[in-house]
């Protein structure tokens, strides 16, 4: 919703937020304000308050209150600094964006397109053997014998986020395939099944990649992954400011999404260590894992492999996407090296901010990105731009 549309939606919500605040407020502090008052000594009326307190002052919902650990001192002081999901996303995001006329936005938003321009700018990526329209018309993205690539697969939704619709298929011996449960299915039939999910929405065909044998205790039975932030920075050059690393506590998932039983730690940039762990905050506050809930495997302090390797790629990745501030990487770390699986146009910091004692407008991140906004501020709209927001 933008312009003159969302002007009934803002109108309603000035007059309505006090009783949606309190409600929400009295939601969450229900539900954890017991096991933070446990943690931090603060009763539900100080938590309360504040809540209310940095609603006023910093615009921060009651949730992410929660999320991002405000009743901490430590954190708390640096409230005004934490950046709401609506304030990149669609917020300082679109403000840059809209000053760019030839966007690599449709790029990064389509996985093929994606798979290709890295290709051809010799960046790393997951391998990507083609595309299944709604239609059951294929795509092929790279050339292989027979009707499917013979190596391990994974489909997942041309479109798709957060691991949904995602399935991981290996290949056995004689030929067939096998999922997470030990179905089986011939070639054709799994080509069958395929297209019978990209009637739904058109389906990607990659291969499945595990995740190097010095992370396996930590993945489970999925390609464990990191998110990272890029930036462009003041001189034009590329730099990685925030890093996330994402485990798997569920042996049926083959993704290692928040909703599918994934748990994150905090990635030091510099030395590619990891900080404890913990799930999205909304379920069980102030629980964190220096070792890992199913596996016992130890996690805080633990050394990513390849992680210079790791950094250096994601800035060449960047540099192939000149026109972008800021990307959210999402990274594989295999036997072979670092392995890109997207990049993302619109990232968020709630994961970042969550798992880091300083927000995300402490820092790098946030110097490079003003930098940046301050001379958008100064450049008129591209006409590009006024064009896709007249058809939307």
């Amino acid at each position: 919703m933008h312009g003159k549309s969302a002007w009934p939606r803002i109108a309603l919500y000035s007059v309505t937020w006090p009783v949606m605040f309190a409600y929400l407020s009295w939601k969450h502090t229900t539900k954890l304000g017991d096991k933070v008052r446990e943690v931090s000594g603060k009763g539900k009326p100080r938590q309360v308050w504040e809540q209310w307190v940095v609603a006023f002052r910093h615009s921060i919902s009651p949730k992410k209150y929660y999320v991002f650990e405000l009743f901490r001192p430590e954190r708390y002081a640096n409230a005004g600094a934490y950046i709401a999901r609506y304030e990149f996303k669609g917020g300082l995001h679109n403000l840059i964006e809209s000053r760019i006329d030839q966007s690599s936005r449709r790029i990064l938003n389509n996985k093929a397109a994606f798979f290709l321009h890295c290709e051809k700018a010799g960046v790393t990526t997951i391998p990507s053997f083609m595309l299944v329209h709604d239609d059951g018309r294929i795509e092929r993205l790279a050339t292989f014998e027979g009707d499917l690539p013979p190596v391990d697969i994974f489909f997942k939704p041309f479109r798709g986020r957060g691991g949904r619709g995602c399935e991981r298929w290996l290949r056995q011996p004689d030929g067939s395939y096998a999922d997470q449960y030990d179905t089986r299915k011939s070639p054709a039939d799994l080509l069958a099944h395929i297209r019978a999910q990209a009637k739904i929405e058109p389906v990607i065909v990659q291969q499945a990649l595990f995740g190097h044998s010095a992370l396996r205790d930590l993945s489970i039975n999925v390609l464990t992954t990191c998110r990272v932030m890029s930036v462009k920075n003041e001189s034009g050059g590329y730099e990685v400011t925030h890093a996330v690393f994402k485990s798997s506590t569920r042996s049926d998932s083959v993704v290692d999404n928040f909703h599918k039983g994934g748990i994150v730690s905090r990635v030091d940039v510099t030395s590619g260590k990891l900080g404890p762990a913990s799930d999205a905050g909304t379920k069980q506050p102030c629980v964190w894992f220096d070792r890992h809930p199913t596996t016992g495997a130890m996690i805080a302090g633990r050394q990513l492999p390849f992680w210079q390797e790791t950094k250096e790629l994601l800035c060449r990745g960047h540099a192939a996407f000149s026109d972008r501030i800021t990307i959210g990487w999402d990274v594989a770390i295999t036997d072979d090296g670092p392995v890109i699986v997207e990049g993302n146009v619109q990232s968020g910091c709630d994961m970042i901010q969550r798992t880091h004692d300083l927000p995300a407008g402490i820092g790098r991140l946030a110097e490079c990105y003003a930098h940046h906004i301050q001379i958008a501020e100064r450049q008129p709209i591209s006409e590009s731009w006024k064009a896709r927001r007249a058809r939307a």
